[in-house]
């Protein structure tokens, strides 16, 4: 169980006397509490003690780990995120944006680094759960299919379950629908809260899971495979749907030794219902900019030296894409192919890969037409795309 707290804690005056406010309040005693009138960026950087004198941008970084911000919710918590480049294999999904940056971990090839950066580089969560509630029944009403609401895009969608009570106030109302589903994606071993929640089969749990050695190295104040692994199980015993995402597979020395001990001892203890894999990938201003952003030594930034963009640059939406920087298609390949083949030495689950091109996926012997990514409901089918 989670024991973080932050240093500081800046609060929107519209929700000062909200119960999320409150609850984190009682669980954070001693740590220092400002208020602000405005949610924008640089009035909150200025309320902050950690953030307002400035530093460089990794420095603005971590400091914004420790801070939390408690914020109104915006008119669109609940929204639906679409790939801007369509020739990386991704099926649109729901998105509860119930935090941004939601997360203390600090994770070295983390993505959220390159979306807040030093604009916005502190932790956000939003309080006004009825209002949310509103607003997941609005989109829930506009179709008699079943949604699943996607948590964990912008944050670790159970790390600060201790603190703001998300999922203890989110699950049980998803399971009381008829068409909602919610998806939360974790490393977090904070689940003990959740146990006996009545979700009704209608949130599914996945953890992020690396090979033990991978994670003590790059995925920084993140709990430890073993820890993620007995959460897991935990969840499962609980009735939940559990899914896994083995991602990003890190070809290191010694990778398919290391992955291929980490996919026996997860089938040893768990039995998911589906696995996504990926492996490293940034986006083109996260690969230029690595040297700020990359803090456990020079492994990762020698890797990345090898990148090259996945695809030749087309314009979509007025924008230049060339889809992620990432090793070689068939380097991809290779690491795909020996990963599905250990999980088939255990089980026939359902296996998708994350943000890959329809040539690696048909290169390694999965459908498009039944892609089932742990984020999906159901089969997407994304052939025609």
């Amino acid at each position: 169980m989670s024991s973080w707290l932050p240093t500081e804690i800046i609060i929107h005056n519209k929700v000062k006397e909200d119960s999320v406010t409150i609850s984190i309040l009682k669980q954070c005693p001693g740590v220092p509490v400002t208020y602000t009138d405005s949610g924008a960026a640089n009035v909150i950087k200025q309320k902050s003690q950690l953030l307002k004198n400035g530093s460089g941008m990794l420095e603005q970084i971590t400091a914004g780990k420790q801070t939390l911000y408690i914020a109104p919710p915006a008119n669109d918590v609940v929204d639906v995120f679409e790939m801007p480049d369509n020739r990386l294999m991704c099926p649109h999904f729901d998105r509860l944006k119930l935090a941004s940056n939601g997360c203390f971990y600090k994770c070295d090839w983390c993505y959220l680094k390159l979306t807040y950066r030093a604009s916005r580089p502190f932790i956000t969560v939003r309080a006004g759960y009825d209002k949310i509630k509103n607003q997941l029944k609005k989109r829930l009403a506009k179709t008699t299919d079943n949604v699943i609401f996607n948590s964990g895009e912008l944050a670790d969608s159970l790390a600060m379950e201790h603190l703001t009570r998300a999922g203890r106030e989110f699950i049980p109302w998803i399971g009381g629908t008829q068409n909602g589903h919610l998806f939360m994606l974790t490393k977090s071993d904070n689940v003990d809260d959740i146990l006996g929640l009545d979700h009704n089969g209608h949130t599914v749990i996945a953890f992020s899971m690396n090979a033990p050695e991978i994670s003590r190295k790059f995925e920084i104040g993140a709990p430890s495979f073993e820890r993620r692994l007995e959460a897991a199980r935990k969840v499962q015993a609980a009735g939940y749907p559990l899914r896994i995402r083995l991602d990003p597979i890190v070809p290191v020395d010694g990778w398919q030794e290391l992955y291929s001990d980490t996919i026996k001892r997860i089938f040893e203890v768990v039995s998911p219902e589906r696995i996504t894999l990926g492996t490293l990938r940034f986006e083109d201003q996260f690969y230029r900019l690595r040297d700020t952003f990359i803090s456990s030594g020079p492994d990762l930034l020698n890797m990345m030296n090898d990148m090259k963009p996945m695809f030749e640059t087309r314009i979509f939406k007025g924008k230049k894409k060339s889809g992620k920087y990432s090793f070689s298609d068939e380097k991809r390949v290779e690491i795909f192919d020996f990963s599905i083949n250990e999980i088939r030495k255990f089980s026939d689950c359902r296996i998708a890969l994350c943000k890959e091109s329809a040539d690696v996926w048909n290169r390694v012997g999965l459908e498009l037409s039944r892609c089932s990514c742990v984020c999906q409901l159901d089969y997407a089918d994304m052939a025609n795309i």
